[in-house]
């Protein structure tokens, strides 16, 4: 089992700042700021130092929450400081970006990190949808037309034009092509149909994110049989399974403090966007409604002391099939940076050398 710590350049705010999305800008501190993104590189050398496989970046808008906005230029940063770990970038967000620059972007990435990156490509959250003020109804489509276009930009030799739905390119021809060739291990991130069938149908990786086992190993099971249909089986690294894990010293303590973040939403939304947001249809492979998390508590797939986190892991292993865990440490609805730090030196004590061979 490979590991990933998922990074989120988290800022430490006061109190009584306010927590609704979008949060006001003007409550922004630049020192504050400043720090988070330092106390980001020294974390991650910790992470890399206790033997994590990868580091994961994501893309958020409007929030203190995850403060990398544009995680490409996390990445660069990252890549300059931070000298082995591999980079996962799960997101950019396609829908809402220029498909071309993205792959500009990223194969510029892949060189200066010395081949050491991973690429997610997604829809987005559901409040995304009004960072850029797309329209809900086309983030599927644009999503795939926007994903092979970045394919064909990162595999085709010659310039070529590109006239779709979504997207209109007189030419293309991009510099750098990335220094991993065809491409970097590539994602298409998502539980839906149709992102298990795209990514089976471009020979990509699938991601999965914050769902009980039983949900992961639906979609996982239809993208390996959608895998079958185009001619290839894929391997363990080629799932990922994002989740948020709540480790403590014992069952006991890692309950208590489940109870005690309970009702702390992580991106709670302000009361004239929330009826819009539910009223999404996102659906996962089986057809079943996804909640659009705009007030409720993400799921802690991982909860209690070394023995017990390790049998759960054991258990995603063997329903799931994931290759890689893309895991959240920090205490349910807590921006408290010393229990992250704390659950990591944890993790990486008494868990990460007993999950190797799962």
């Amino acid at each position: 089992m490979k590991v990933s710590f998922f990074e989120t350049g988290r800022y430490v705010s006061p109190p009584d700042m306010p927590r609704d999305w979008p949060v006001p800008s003007g409550a922004y501190d630049p020192e504050t700021g400043a720090a988070a993104y330092r106390a980001m590189v020294e974390r991650l050398r910790y992470v890399e130092e206790i033997g994590f496989d990868w580091i994961s970046l994501s893309e958020h808008h409007y929030s203190p929450r995850i403060l990398t906005p544009s995680p490409i230029v996390a990445a660069a940063n990252v890549a300059a400081l931070v000298k082995n770990i591999k980079i996962a970038l799960l997101g950019p967000i396609v829908p809402q970006s220029n498909p071309v620059r993205i792959a500009e972007e990223l194969a510029m990435v892949d060189t200066m990190a010395e081949g050491r990156l991973i690429v997610g490509l997604l829809r987005g959250t559901t409040n995304e949808v009004l960072t850029y003020d797309l329209n809900p109804s086309e983030a599927r489509e644009r999503t795939d037309e926007g994903m092979e276009l970045i394919l064909k930009a990162w595999t085709e030799p010659q310039p070529f034009g590109w006239q779709g739905r979504h997207f209109q390119f007189r030419t293309v021809s991009i510099w750098p092509r990335p220094l991993q060739q065809p491409h970097p291990p590539t994602y298409a991130l998502g539980t839906s149909a149709e992102s298990c069938e795209f990514a089976a149908r471009h020979r990509l990786g699938l991601g999965l994110s914050y769902g009980n086992f039983e949900i992961m190993a639906k979609s996982a099971r239809y993208y390996r049989e959608q895998c079958a249909v185009h001619g290839w089986e894929p391997g363990a690294d080629h799932i990922i399974y994002r989740a948020n894990m709540l480790l403590a010293e014992t069952d006991e303590e890692a309950e208590r403090q489940l109870k005690e973040g309970n009702g702390q939403a992580p991106f709670p939304v302000r009361e004239g966007l929330r009826e819009a947001l539910i009223k999404a249809d996102l659906r996962n492979v089986a057809g079943e409604k996804r909640n659009a998390n705009v007030g409720g508590i993400l799921p802690t797939s991982f909860i209690g002391g070394p023995d017990t986190v390790v049998e759960q892991i054991r258990r995603c292993r063997e329903m799931v099939g994931a290759g890689v865990l893309d895991l959240s440490l920090h205490p349910p609805g807590s921006g408290d940076i010393d229990a992250l730090m704390s659950a990591l030196e944890l993790f990486g004590r008494t868990v990460l050398p007993r999950i190797r061979e799962i």
